[in-house]
């Protein structure tokens, strides 16, 4: 008896115009895909069936309560593997679990005050240079991306920040591109030197740092130090080889850079565009911190630049889904039967922006997340992180990192449109962008950018 599946789109050309409009705006296509067929949908691509949900009963169902009745599609983890090897992204089962153990140690509060302190640094001294009209989603990438080399290898890599931009851009388009590639692209296949290049330059750079860590045994207190001192103490009482701290190291990095840049970006666009937010959030930055920049302590008391981080996340999430999952067995989602083998994918990009959950979706107001409302919020409504064991190890680093930055940016300026710019249309990438950048005027709040620190 045929498995009963919902609606969806169809294309008897097994999937490839589908492919065609998801390849030319996959936010458009899925928005509309659910405006048409509803919370539940069926396509096919190929050998793939594919069921789609948006109800945050059946988020909640895929990515935690039955998340050990999937694994991660592998197409795409194939592609993301030749430069990331066998990271946490990338692993399943028992491994991913030891692994997972040994670097949640990493992750303790006890540890974020200190990689606190290295991102006001960072954001200090790059902000101090600013000035005036500015490429704002250049600054953050090149922020986010000094913020990623202080707290994983502990060193302000200077102009060697510029030596690994353009690898990270190559990389990015070409994950992008081979993503829609229904097979393993192969090394001698026409055009590949550029992303072989790439991959040769970032890990020259890891492995460096590494063997001069290990070197050294010097515990800079930075994430790098934490990973190769690190055990599993719940089982063989192990390590990580050097490779595994590569891999691990190289995941941490690009994907800790790749959001927290465009989070950033997005966060900066808001602040611009709704100067009635921006000024609430510059006061209480102002009464919270007077004249001095943020610490870790400061986080608990600045709720409000929270809210406005967690609306930016909802309203322009950097990863617009996660990973599509793959049923080992028959399972139930959303009141459908998932055959082995078939892929579930969720979109936050679209959950995100159902009036159900968010009234007036397209408003940004923080005050979704305040006390007294953040509770009518479903569980799985909300999902930037993605949910359930494999949500981001980096969630709550994530989080410290904006809150931070968001209240250096309030401190020191006044965030407004540049001329010409009118509201950005978001691309989606391995990050959420705004096509064409985002060009910001930066108006100092006062007179003196004080060199005191919190």
């Amino acid at each position: 008896m045929p498995v009963k599946r919902p609606p969806g789109p169809r294309d008897g050309l097994f999937g490839v115009r589908l492919v065609g409009r998801i390849k030319a705006d996959p936010l458009a296509f899925y928005a509309a895909v659910h405006r048409e067929f509803g919370d539940a949908t069926f396509m096919r691509f190929g050998p793939y069936p594919e069921y789609v949900f948006f109800h945050p009963d059946a988020v909640r169902e895929a990515l935690a309560e039955k998340a050990r009745q999937f694994v991660r599609f592998q197409p795409p983890i194939r592609v993301l593997r030749q430069w990331n090897g066998d990271g946490l992204l990338m692993t399943e089962g028992e491994v991913w679990l030891r692994h997972r153990r040994i670097i949640q140690p990493a992750f303790h509060p006890s540890r974020f005050p200190g990689y606190a302190g290295l991102m006001v640094q960072a954001a200090r001294e790059h902000l101090d240079r600013l000035a005036g009209e500015v490429e704002f989603e250049r600054e953050m990438t090149d922020l986010t991306m000094d913020v990623a080399t202080r707290t994983l290898f502990g060193a302000d890599l200077g102009a060697g920040r510029a030596e690994l931009a353009e690898p990270l851009k190559v990389l990015n388009a070409v994950a992008m591109r081979e993503f829609m590639i229904p097979f393993a692209v192969p090394r001698w296949w026409p055009g590949q030197g550029p992303k072989w290049r790439a991959v040769r330059t970032l890990d020259g750079m890891v492995r460096r740092v590494i063997a001069d860590r290990r070197a050294t045994g010097e515990d800079r207190g930075d994430l790098l130090s934490i990973l190769l001192r690190a055990t599993d103490e719940e089982g063989d009482g192990k390590g990580l080889t050097d490779e595994q701290a590569r891999d691990h190291t190289v995941n941490l990095f690009l994907a800790g850079h790749d959001t927290a840049a465009a989070g950033m970006t997005w966060i900066g666009w808001a602040l611009a565009a709704h100067p009635e937010v921006a000024a609430r959030a510059a006061a209480e930055v102002d009464g919270v911190l007077g004249q001095r920049d943020p610490a870790f302590a400061d986080l608990a008391k600045l709720k409000y630049v929270e809210r406005v981080v967690k609306e930016a996340l909802r309203h322009r999430p950097p990863a617009i889904g996660v990973f599509g999952r793959q049923a080992l067995a028959d399972v139930e989602v959303g009141g459908w039967t998932i055959p082995a083998g078939t892929v579930v994918r969720v979109f936050s990009w679209v959950t995100h922006h159902d009036p159900r959950w968010f009234p007036d979706p397209e408003k940004f107001d923080p005050d979704r997340f305040a006390p007294g409302r953040a509770e009518a919020i479903p569980p799985g409504a909300y999902f930037p992180f993605g949910m359930g064991p494999r949500v981001c190890i980096g969630n709550a680093f994530a989080m410290t990192e904006m809150t931070l930055l968001t209240a250096m940016l309030l401190r020191r300026f006044t965030l407004t449109l540049a001329p010409g710019q009118g509201e950005p249309v978001p691309k989606a990438g391995m990050s959420l962008r705004p096509a064409g950048g985002l060009r910001l005027m930066l108006t100092g709040r006062t007179r003196s950018f004080d060199r005191i620190t919190g």
